[in-house]
């Protein structure tokens, strides 16, 4: 059993990709410590999972995500969330991280169709609202293929 462990422990270590830590000079242009655009959505599900409920290790961090895009409009206080939605492999459950696209973008001329499937890379913050902490994407990049 220690050998199949010791086994998978250096497979994971020789390809981070697997893991879903890939190095900044596999990330392309923008260093990630975290990428999760190329896992599986049930791998991603539990991944995001983990980073919400153990969020302080992931602050700071880089992260790359791919998933479809949603918003949330809060007419109470005039505030537009927007996030990246990934769902599990049987599409019965979905995770999603708030982002917050760097630079400016009027709202919603620039944004994607809600739907859209997006890939956003953006550092891991949080930010209190009424006594809750939340977590988003800063400085976020966002891109999606443009309707034909």
């Amino acid at each position: 059993m220690k050998k199949i462990m010791l086994l998978i422990l250096a497979l994971c270590l020789a390809c981070p990709r697997l893991t879903g830590f890939a190095m900044a000079e596999d990330a392309g242009e923008v260093p990630v410590d975290l990428d999760l655009s190329r896992l599986s959505g049930t791998v991603v599900y539990a991944q995001v999972f983990n980073m919400m409920n153990d969020y302080e290790n992931y602050l700071g961090k880089t992260i790359r995500m791919a998933g479809y895009y949603s918003y949330y409009e809060d007419l109470t206080r005039d505030v537009v969330y927007h996030a990246c939605v990934i769902p599990d492999a049987t599409a019965c459950c979905a995770q999603g991280i708030e982002f917050v696209w760097g630079g400016e973008h009027a709202w919603p001329d620039d944004y994607p169709e809600e739907g859209t499937d997006i890939l956003v890379t953006g550092r891991l913050d949080s930010y209190m609202e009424e006594d809750t902490v939340y977590l988003h994407l800063v400085d976020a990049e966002v891109t999606w293929e443009p309707e034909a």
